[in-house]
C-alpha cells in the first residue's frame, strides 16, 4: 500500500543517510578519505483520479562531496613537490661530499700550496721535499674520495630510478583494476565513493611519482595521462623499462617501441635530472678544475728540474693514442697546441748541456711524427710501443730535460774575433723569443773603449739593450742582457759586425705536450677522475722540480707554482684555482637555497590546498552530528507515522469485524 510505501521509503533513506554520517565521523582522521552524503529525491508520483499523489522519496545514490578544481591542483602539486624534493636531497648531498673543513680536497690543496712555500724558503731541505709530497697524495686522496662519493650517488640515484619505475608500473595496474570495477558499478546503477577515493588516492601516489596530465584529470570518467603524455593509465597499459647507457646515465622507454620518455615532474623527473644532468655536471666542472690544477702543476713538474738533476729515461702514462692521426685528433685529456718544445741533452762527464727545440703544430703532427722529431735529436732515442705509449731515454754518459736552459756555449759561427760568449741563467720574459747579440764596434774586450753590443728581440726587431765590454769591463763577469739572462765572455777581441744568436726560452713546453702525453708530471691520471702521485717521485724526493738550471739556489720553479697558485686562471680570469674550487661548493649552497626556498613555497601551496580541501570534502564532527540529528529526527517522525498508521489500519479493521 501506498501509506506503508511513503513511510518504508523515509525510514530506509533516512537510516540511509544516519549510516553515511555514521561512516563520515568513523573516517573523520583517514587520510584521503572525502565525505560522502546521500542524495535523495522524491519518488515518481501515481495518479489518483484527478489529482498525482506522492509516493515518498528515493535515494539517488551515495556521492563525495568534491571540489575537482582543488583536487586537480592538489595532484599536480604533489608532482612538482615530489620533483623538487629530490633535486634539493641530490643537491644536499653534493654539498656535503664538497663542503670544506680539516679534511677535504679544499683544504689539502691549500695546504699543498703552503707546502710548496716552506720548500721555496729551504729548497734542499729533503723533509721539506718529502712533505711536498705527502700533501700531493692527500690532494689525489681527496679527489678519488669525492669522485668515488659522486660515482656512488649516481649509482644510489639509478636504483631509485630503477624502483620510481616499478612503482609507477605497480599503481597505474592498481589504479586501472579500480576504474574498471568504478565503471562496472556506475553501469549498473550504483555508486562507489570508496572506490573512488581508493582510486584517487592511488592517482595522488603516481603523481609523485610522474607528472599527471591536467586535461585528463578534470573529468573523473577520462583516462589519466602521465609521464608527458606517454603513458596512458589502464589497467592493461605496457610496462615502463629502465635502460642503462655504456656512461652510466639512464632512460625510461615505454611500449613495444621502447619510446623514450621524459617526465617533466614528480621523483622519478628529479630522480632522472640528478642522475642525467645535476650530478654529472658537478662532475664535469671538478673534471674541468682538475684539469686546469692538474695541468698548470704537472707542467711545471716537467719542465723543472730536482736536485737530482737531468734524467735517463721517461715515458708516457698515456697509452692508447693512434700513433698515426694528428695530435688534434688524439682527444687527449690535457690539449695539446701549436708551440715547441724544448730539450736540453746533457754530457754528464762534463756538465755542459745544449738545448734544441722541436716545433709541434697538433694539426698535422702526429705522435710517431713528435717521436722521430725527438729521436733525431743527439744522444737520444724516442721509441712507441704497441699500445702508442711513448719513451724517451739518454745514450749512456748523457741526460735531459726539458727545463729549457740556455745552451752552454753559443754558436760561434758568426763571430772572427776571440772571445768565446757564454750565457747562464734563467729566461723570466713573458713570451719565447730569439735573442740577437752583435757588435757594433771592434776591440779587445775589457780594453777597448768603447765595445758595444747591442741585443735585438728577433721577434719584435726592437734593440732592448745595449753593453759595454770594452774599457772597465772585467772578463767572464755576467752582464744582464734580458730578463734573468746573463752573458760572459772571455779575454779576447771581438768585430763590428760578430753576431750570435740565445735562445730565451721562458716557456719550454709552450705546445703542453709533456703534460698531454702524461710525461713527468706530479699526478697521473686517465680520466681525471682518480689520480696518482708519480712513483718517481714517491720514491726518490729529489726529483721534485725546484728549478729551472740545476743551481741549488734556483727555486724558480718554486716561484712559478707560487705564481701559478696567485694566478686569476679560470672562470673568465677572475678566480684562481683555489677560489673556484672554494665557488664550485659555494655555488652548490646557492643552489640547494634556491631549491629550498621552491620547495618551501610548495609546501606552503600544498598546504594551503589541503585546507581548501578540508573545507569542502573534510569531515567536521559538529557538522556530521547536526545533520544526525535532522535524519535521526526524520526517521523518528516516519516511524510515528507508520505506528499511526498502523494503529488506523488496526481501528478500521476491528470496525469490519
Amino acid at each position: 500500500m501506498s501509506l506503508y510505501n511513503i513511510g518504508n521509503s523515509a525510514i530506509r533513506a533516512n537510516q540511509l543517510a544516519l549510516q553515511t554520517i555514521a561512516n563520515n565521523i568513523a573516517n573523520a582522521d583517514t587520510e584521503g578519505y572525502h565525505r560522502q552524503r546521500v542524495s535523495l529525491a522524491e519518488s515518481v508520483p501515481y495518479q489518483y483520479g484527478s489529482l498525482l499523489m506522492g509516493t515518498g522519496v528515493t535515494v539517488q545514490g551515495i556521492s563525495r562531496v568534491v571540489d575537482s578544481a582543488t583536487e586537480q591542483a592538489i595532484a599536480l602539486n604533489l608532482s612538482s613537490s615530489g620533483r623538487a624534493q629530490v633535486q634539493l636531497e641530490t643537491l644536499q648531498a653534493l654539498e656535503g661530499i664538497l663542503t670544506p673543513g680539516n679534511s677535504s680536497l679544499q683544504s689539502a690543496v691549500t695546504d699543498y700550496f703552503n707546502k710548496i712555500e716552506l720548500l721555496a724558503s729551504t729548497p734542499n731541505n729533503s723533509t721539506r721535499q718529502q712533505e711536498v709530497i705527502a700533501a700531493a697524495q692527500n690532494v689525489a686522496f681527496q679527489l678519488n674520495t669525492v669522485q668515488s662519493q659522486m660515482g656512488q650517488l649516481q649509482s644510489q640515484l639509478t636504483g631509485k630510478i630503477t624502483d620510481a619505475v616499478g612503482q609507477v608500473n605497480t599503481l597505474v595496474e592498481q589504479i586501472g583494476t579500480i576504474e574498471k570495477q568504478i565503471q562496472t558499478a556506475h553501469a549498473s546503477g550504483r555508486s562507489a565513493p570508496t572506490l573512488e577515493d581508493q582510486r584517487d588516492n592511488l592517482v595522488k601516489e603516481l603523481g609523485k611519482l610522474v607528472d599527471l596530465s591536467p586535461a585528463s584529470l578534470s573529468h573523473p570518467d577520462s583516462q589519466i595521462l602521465a609521464a608527458g603524455g606517454w603513458l596512458v593509465v589502464r589497467q592493461d597499459s605496457p610496462k615502463l623499462v629502465v635502460q642503462q647507457s655504456a656512461d652510466g646515465t639512464v632512460q625510461i622507454v615505454y611500449g613495444a617501441s621502447k619510446t623514450p620518455i621524459q617526465p617533466v615532474s614528480g621523483e622519478l623527473a628529479g630522480l632522472l635530472e640528478s642522475q642525467q644532468q645535476i650530478v654529472p655536471e658537478v662532475r664535469a666542472e671538478l673534471e674541468a678544475w682538475t684539469r686546469a690544477f692538474i695541468g698548470g702543476v704537472n707542467k711545471l713538474q716537467a719542465t723543472g728540474l730536482g736536485a737530482a738533476g737531468p734524467q735517463t729515461l721517461v715515458s708516457s702514462t698515456i697509452g692508447n693514442v693512434d700513433p698515426d692521426a694528428p695530435l688534434a685528433q688524439a682527444n687527449t685529456l690535457f690539449p695539446i697546441s701549436n708551440g715547441l718544445l724544448a730539450v736540453s741533452v746533457t754530457n754528464q762527464s762534463t756538465g755542459e748541456h745544449e738545448t734544441l727545440t722541436i716545433a709541434i703544430d697538433p694539426s698535422t703532427d702526429s705522435l710517431r711524427s713528435i717521436v722521430s722529431q725527438l729521436d733525431a735529436l743527439p744522444h737520444l732515442r724516442a721509441t712507441l710501443n704497441s699500445t702508442g705509449q711513448l719513451t724517451i731515454s739518454s745514450e749512456a754518459g748523457y741526460a735531459f730535460d726539458f727545463a729549457g736552459r740556455p745552451s752552454s756555449t753559443t754558436n760561434t759561427a758568426l763571430i772572427t774575433g776571440t772571445t768565446v760568449p757564454t750565457v747562464n741563467g734563467v729566461y723570466s720574459g713573458s713570451k719565447n723569443t730569439q735573442l740577437v747579440v752583435t757588435a757594433q764596434s771592434s776591440g779587445q774586450i775589457g780594453v777597448t773603449s768603447p765595445l758595444t753590443l747591442s741585443v735585438t728581440d728577433s721577434v719584435t726587431g726592437q734593440v732592448i739593450r745595449q753593453i759595454d765590454v770594452g774599457a772597465g769591463y772585467a772578463a767572464d763577469q755576467p752582464v744582464e742582457i734580458a730578463d734573468g739572462l746573463f752573458i760572459r765572455f772571455s779575454t779576447g777581441t771581438m768585430n763590428a759586425g760578430d753576431t750570435f744568436t740565445i735562445d730565451a726560452i721562458s716557456d719550454s713546453d709552450s705546445s703542453g705536450f709533456l703534460t698531454g702525453m702524461g710525461i713527468g708530471g706530479v699526478f697521473q691520471t686517465t680520466d681525471l677522475r682518480s689520480l696518482t702521485v708519480n712513483p718517481d717521485l714517491l720514491s726518490n724526493s729529489t726529483k721534485l722540480a725546484i728549478g729551472r738550471t740545476g743551481n741549488p739556489a734556483d727555486v724558480s720553479q718554486l716561484n712559478r707554482l707560487i705564481a701559478f697558485r696567485e694566478k686569476q686562471s679560470l672562470n673568465h680570469q677572475t678566480e684562481t684555482v683555489e677560489d673556484h674550487l672554494a665557488s664550485l661548493t659555494a655555488n652548490i649552497g646557492v643552489s640547494v637555497n634556491l631549491q629550498q626556498a621552491v620547495t618551501g613555497q610548495l609546501d606552503s601551496q600544498y598546504q594551503q590546498l589541503r585546507n581548501r580541501q578540508d573545507s569542502v570534502s573534510g569531515v567536521d564532527p559538529n557538522e556530521e552530528l547536526l545533520s544526525m540529528l535532522q535524519f535521526q529526527r526524520a526517521f523518528q517522525a516516519n516511524a510515528r507515522y507508520l505506528s499511526s498508521v498502523n494503529a488506523a489500519l488496526d481501528d478500521l479493521l476491528g470496525l469490519l469485524r
